[in-house]
């Protein structure tokens, strides 16, 4: 599966992960408009100073070994499945800041294999961001709790 593929199947399943912004935009560009809202994976959240924030809001995986009937994610739902590497996010982050479509990252995840591994992806994946990029942009990244 191509990183563009999985992009389109891991922001559609974020939309789901409860935060405080908006996604799902689908607000096309006007003949004298600039830009528009349906960039795949990017929402707004508002910072302190009530500045409109994008981020690049994505699940790290879709592929949950749990089956929580709450969640579109669970083991036993039939929903395309999709797993990102640490290199790709952080690969896709640092894309979307050079392009100016973001300004940080909003990551989640379902849990693949077990909390403790899906939490050690989620850490390599902002390491790489922080030691090896420097990316000193907003990352908000979710901790995985065990059951």
């Amino acid at each position: 599966m191509d990183l563009l593929e999985k992009l389109k199947i891991l922001a559609d399943s974020a939309k789901y992960d409860a935060s405080c912004s908006s996604s799902g935009s689908n607000r096309k560009n006007t003949a004298n408009g600039i830009g528009n809202g349906s960039l795949a994976g990017i929402c707004h959240s508002w910072g302190a100073d009530g500045r409109c924030i994008s981020l690049l809001k994505i699940l790290f995986s879709n592929a949950c070994i749990y089956d929580c009937k709450y969640c579109i994610n669970r083991a036993t739902n039939s929903v395309k499945r999709a797993t990102f590497t640490p290199q790709e996010v952080a690969d896709l982050t640092i894309n979307f800041y050079k392009r100016n479509y973001i300004e940080g990252l909003f990551l989640s995840s379902a849990v693949i294999k077990s909390p403790d591994y899906t939490m050690e992806q989620l850490i390599r994946t902002v390491t790489i961001l922080r030691n090896e990029y420097h990316f000193n942009g907003y990352i908000h990244c979710k901790s995985i709790p065990r059951l």
